[in-house]
């Protein structure tokens, strides 16, 4: 599990390791080597305070190395306009495009991945927000799951207007891509969406159809969970009824309502229909904790499909 990013600026935030000072942590399994230059070094360390705190605050296993560094040459982000629909929500989509060998990552980016954050406090006209989050890929590394697109991923948009008039939408992306390294992106999404915009249906409902399969969908009859606490940490054991998915390497992801919880890869057993999943728990500021079930989250997932599955009982 990775901290939300406290990095700035409309670019990604730091820069060239030649001739800086440099900021190293060691973190369980991995070492992070951040480099400052010398120029502004004082903006740039309140930054790196914050973001070492947030790293060292996690009760999970350290993720991949992270160099604060310039990643334009990794990934270009492109703004997709969509349309604006009767009902007065306009679909517009990010489409992220990554250098061979690099990934992004989806909500729950995974013990090695760097969670994916978008705000929207600045816009007008804007009632509500949504990430349509299309199906993700599990990748390994350094025995490590991390939970994202690599390639080229477009990632839908709902914004519903407050009114039948122009979306103004002034928000900021906080994202990571990671390949040896991991690189911390923020940006500024600056857009306009007048209702009668009509752009990239094609390539953005294609995404919107790659989302999960919903539970009905997938056949799941049956969802119970028990929570065992111990502490400041629990244990969560998670009984699924439904058929198989197609594909291989079915994995399971849990979700907490409450960002601050940690809810560790599950260790996964499958008998016929039914699929077992046992997974830790922890507060990041290593406190008790209540977990709220009908705000429990899981994806199953395999090589070629994917349920999203709400609440748990």
């Amino acid at each position: 599990m990775a901290p939300n990013w406290p990095l700035g600026g409309g670019h990604s935030s730091g820069s060239e390791a030649a001739g800086g000072n440099c900021v190293s942590v060691s973190l369980k399994r991995e070492f992070i080597v951040t480099c400052e230059a010398a120029i502004d070094v004082g903006m740039i360390r309140n930054h790196l305070a914050l973001f070492f705190a947030a790293y060292l605050s996690l009760p999970g296993p350290a993720a991949a190395q992270v160099v604060a560094n310039d990643a334009s040459d990794v990934v270009q982000v492109t703004v997709m306009p969509g349309w604006r629909e009767a009902d007065g929500t306009h679909i517009a989509a990010l489409k992220f495009d990554l250098a061979p060998g690099w990934k992004t990552f989806w909500r729950t980016p995974g013990d090695a991945g760097v969670p994916t954050r978008m705000s929207w406090a600045g816009s007008k006209n804007l009632g509500e927000a949504r990430i349509l989050w299309p199906t993700p890929k599990v990748f390994r590394q350094n025995g490590l799951r991390s939970i994202g697109y690599r390639d080229q991923v477009v990632v839908p948009l709902a914004f519903h207007a407050a009114t039948n008039g122009p979306i103004v939408i002034d928000g900021h992306l906080d994202f990571g891509v990671c390949a040896e390294i991991c690189l911390p992106v923020s940006l500024d999404l600056d857009l306009l969406l007048p209702p009668d915009q009509k752009d990239n249906v094609e390539e953005i409902s294609a995404a919107m159809h790659a989302r999960p399969m919903t539970a009905p969908e997938a056949q799941v009859r049956r969802i119970a969970c028990k929570v065992f606490h111990n502490g400041d940490r629990a244990r969560i054991e998670v009984e699924i009824e439904m058929p198989p998915l197609d594909g291989l390497s079915e994995a399971l992801v849990i979700e907490a309502a409450n960002p601050a919880l940690w809810i560790g890869e599950p260790m996964l057993s499958r008998k016929g229909d039914t699929l077992r999943g046992v997974a830790e728990i922890a507060h990041r500021d290593e406190t008790p904790f209540r977990l709220d079930m009908d705000q429990i989250r899981m994806m199953v997932l395999t090589t070629q499909a994917a349920v999203d599955i709400q609440g748990c009982r």
